[in-house]
């Protein structure tokens, strides 16, 4: 197992939502009351998500950090942790069925690592990669993995509750 593998494991099952979760404690309390836009479709989350532009964690976000929703929308810029968490908040509001959750896949190379809000629809799951409403109807959350990742190898993955920040799933591969 390489360094870089270690690493991926450590981070996804350890520090990456305690990290997240004493950050927004310390940084985003006053975003908490910001208010979120009404969604009534998913074309209209769709829409909403289009509204915010695509920006790497840097400091002092410690590389990789999970935003809350609020700061998301306000600030209308985050990377794919931050889009999955809007998105995931907008379909809890506007239809609690669809259960949503945050799948993020560790890949090498690490650039490359991705998160993504997935969601119920019927007995089906789809999924939100940033702004766009993928095509495709999956019935687990690996499918999902496994359509997210090509051409790059898989290290580990896990399914997060996006308002909380526990993790529901685990995996390495």
């Amino acid at each position: 197992m390489w360094l870089q593998d270690k690493f991926f494991i450590w981070w996804l099952h350890g520090p990456r939502y305690g990290w997240s979760k004493f950050r927004r404690k310390l940084f985003e309390g006053g975003f908490r009351d910001k208010p979120l836009p009404e969604a009534n479709s998913l074309a209209d989350i769709q829409k909403y998500l289009g509204e915010i532009k695509w920006k790497r964690d840097l400091l002092p976000e410690l590389f990789d950090c999970v935003s809350c929703p609020q700061r998301v929308w306000e600030r209308k810029k985050d990377d794919c942790d931050g889009f999955s968490v809007l998105a995931a908040e907008l379909l809890k509001r506007w239809d609690p069925d669809t259960r949503p959750v945050m799948v993020t896949a560790m890949v090498a190379p690490m650039k490359n690592c991705h998160s993504v809000c997935v969601f119920r629809q019927g007995v089906d799951l789809r999924y939100f990669d940033n702004s766009r409403l993928k095509p495709g109807l999956f019935v687990n959350y690996r499918e999902i993995v496994d359509h997210l990742t090509p051409p790059h190898r898989l290290v580990c993955w896990d399914v997060v509750r996006p308002d909380t920040l526990e993790q529901l799933e685990f995996h390495v591969v």
